[in-house]
């Protein structure tokens, strides 16, 4: 009996171990071999970016130079010989009329030598007279036989050597005058004392300022033009002037000098503005003088466009076509509101890309969004 169940338990089994294995092949033939390998994977989307189009560049460049008013005459005075500074009886701001007193040296033996000089010269010019005088009688003396021949010659050589003489005292007698008035610096001109070097007591070296003044007449600006606007300033032109400290107020003036020659490379070149007459202005106010200069053969992007301007890569934009971004090597120049001036492989209407540049690189497939 015991023997006889194993064998139905046995033979329950296997059949239940067919019918499974009879459903696993079922359910193998009903998916299918495909389903048995792994999928291959989706092709990268489209990368969206925005764009924007090359333009040629229409824009005037407004260049911002500025300035300083000072008066168109004005005056450095310095002594021609050293000393001590006497007497300065002007200070900054004083105004001084033409040939008023600015300043005394005190070289106390200028003076007497300049008035030993002036005693010399009056001596010898009343010898001189008398030569001239003594000449003209032993003239008449020969001619009427009562002289000889000698004595004219000697009289006339006498008078000669004074004359000799009375020049070279004449000459030293002005210079010793031009030295004891070196001493004196006075106006040149009428005006105002715009800045004092020196005070009384002090050592003053021949040649250097003691006192500068600032006229009275006209006012003028000097400006420093780059060499990139020389082409567009000429003596002549007339200029508007604004004073950013008095709410852009507006003067006007003309351009009255152009500096040939820049004080050297890299230098800015001289340019003077006279304003006109009439303005109430004075000396030392800040002036700003726009230039515009014709607009550049150039093209342009927005300066967003412009990948890695300042990192170690080239700079570059992404220009599409076709819906493939391919990178332009570009060299960015001047900057003209929110675009840049460019210089590379590109044409007017080209479209690059302005928004999508991260991880973007060249031979992308990009979709562009309407804006």
């Amino acid at each position: 009996m015991l023997i006889k169940n194993n064998k139905h338990r046995a033979l329950s089994a296997g059949c239940a171990g067919v019918l499974l294995l009879a459903f696993t092949l079922a359910m193998a033939g009903c998916s299918g071999p495909a389903d048995s390998q792994e999928q291959p994977q989706a092709a990268a989307a489209d990368k969206p970016v925005r764009v924007a189009q090359v333009a040629r560049n229409q824009r005037a460049r407004v260049f911002s130079l500025t300035g300083t008013t000072r008066a168109a005459s004005r005056a450095r005075l310095a002594f021609q010989v050293s000393g001590q500074l006497a007497e300065r009886p002007v200070r900054i701001g004083s105004a001084v009329e033409k040939n008023d007193l600015i300043a005394r040296l005190s070289q106390p033996e200028l003076g007497p030598a300049a008035t030993a000089a002036k005693a010399d010269v009056r001596q010898l010019s009343t010898q001189f007279a008398q030569a001239e005088r003594d000449l003209a009688r032993v003239e008449k003396l020969v001619a009427q036989d009562a002289a000889t021949r000698q004595e004219l010659e000697n009289t006339r050589a006498r008078r000669n050597t004074l004359s000799a003489q009375l020049a070279s005292a004449r000459a030293q007698s002005e210079r010793a005058q031009n030295s004891a008035d070196e001493q004196r610096l006075t106006a040149p001109i009428a005006g105002t004392v715009e800045q004092v070097f020196f005070e009384p007591g002090e050592f003053v070296p021949a040649g250097q300022p003691v006192v500068a003044l600032s006229g009275e007449q006209s006012l003028e600006v000097e400006i420093g033009v780059p060499e990139n606007l020389l082409g567009e300033v000429a003596v002549g032109d007339s200029a508007t002037l604004t004073l950013p400290f008095f709410d852009d107020r507006e003067v006007r003036g003309t351009v009255s000098q152009l500096a040939r020659a820049a004080q050297g490379a890299g230098q800015l070149f001289a340019a003077v503005i006279t304003l006109d007459a009439g303005s109430d202005l004075r000396a030392g106010l800040s002036v700003n003088w726009r230039v515009e200069s014709e607009p550049s053969d150039s093209l342009m992007v927005p300066a967003s466009a412009v990948a890695s301007p300042g990192g170690t890569d080239t700079p570059r934009v992404y220009r599409v076509r076709d819906g493939i971004a391919t990178a332009v090597p570009v060299e960015p120049g001047e900057i003209v509101g929110e675009n840049v001036l460019v210089t590379g492989d590109l044409a007017v209407g080209d479209a690059v890309v302005t928004v999508g540049l991260n991880n973007l690189s060249s031979g992308r497939r990009v979709r562009v969004l309407d804006d």
